[in-house]
């Protein structure tokens, strides 16, 4: 005689919807995400920042089940600073949809803003591989190299010459002072939309504030502000399940949410969590891992 456990048959049917289509999607929709999340958004900064390393560990998981994990290195070396994030897929992901891959960017911080020049990206997947750079200057694109090149017959809106200015890549897109072009006033973590292009898409995100509070324990203490985070297709790829499709905001994410905390001391903002739904499931990625070493 077998006895079911009703409980673990519903487990298991959970995790059997699962299915490729929808690893592939949280995938490309943490990818998106990562704009929005694995960076570091410093607040009100002085006009040279000390030299310093800010190393991150984040968590990627799709329905409880992580997918991703990714680390991200914050070097500030007088007026120059450079991102890194290194990600990789994991656990069930694996099975159906494999991928690591590497982004860099880098660029000038003079007067409380910081100016990308250069951004790498080279992902390598079971469904893409695929390597992008950009040379910038003045939030314009100078030269743009992606290999291989973009399929000009798939579906997508078109990217045009003005889609390539006054822009900023995705690493640095919340890498963004709060100090305004006037070098004096002060921005929120939320208050602000950032112009994002990764080299096959353009698109807006959006931050509006929701609420503050203070976090007692955790990877990250001390005090946290919620924000409703919107992501609009601007132009490009912007793929939703196995397609893409534009113009449409939050195609593939849902209700998104991402927490920063405030580090006073240095007085930056660090992304602690964020949460989307995407479709019947739940997306999340949260901090793991922190740390802050001043060089001398």
């Amino acid at each position: 005689m077998v006895i079911s456990d009703p409980e673990a048959t519903r487990r298991h049917a959970r995790r059997c919807r699962l299915s490729r289509s929808k690893i592939v999607a949280a995938i490309r929709a943490s990818a998106t995400a990562y704009g929005a999340f694995l960076l570091l958004l410093p607040s009100s900064l002085p006009s040279r920042a000390a030299d310093s390393d800010i190393r991150a560990k984040y968590e990627v998981t799709l329905a409880g089940l992580t997918i991703v994990h990714a680390d991200v290195i914050f070097a500030v070396r007088g007026s120059a600073y450079t991102v890194r994030t290194n990600y990789r897929t994991s656990g069930a992901a694996r099975l159906m949809s494999s991928a690591t891959g590497e982004a860099v960017t880098s660029g000038t911080y003079k007067n409380g803003i910081l100016t990308p020049t250069k951004f790498d990206l080279d992902h390598r997947g079971s469904q893409r591989v695929q390597k992008v750079a950009l040379v910038m200057s003045g939030g314009a694109v100078d030269k743009l190299t992606v290999d291989p090149p973009l399929d000009q017959a798939s579906r997508r809106a078109p990217i045009e010459p003005e889609h390539l200015k006054n822009i900023i890549d995705p690493l640095s897109g919340l890498l963004a002072s709060a100090v305004k072009a006037d070098g004096k006033s002060e921005i929120g973590a939320c208050d602000r939309t950032v112009p994002v292009f990764d080299g096959v898409r353009r698109f807006d995100i959006a931050l509006k504030r929701k609420e503050t509070q203070i976090a007692t324990r955790g990877p990250f203490t001390g005090p946290l502000t919620a924000c409703e985070l919107r992501i609009t297709p601007i132009a490009g790829e912007i793929r939703n399940g196995n397609g893409p499709h534009a113009g449409t905001p939050n195609r593939s994410l849902g209700e998104t949410e991402m927490t920063f905390g405030f580090v006073d001391a240095q007085k930056i903002y660090i992304p602690v969590s964020l949460s989307a739904r995407l479709g019947f499931t739940t997306l999340q990625a949260r901090l793991t891992q922190y740390s802050h070493t001043a060089q001398r």
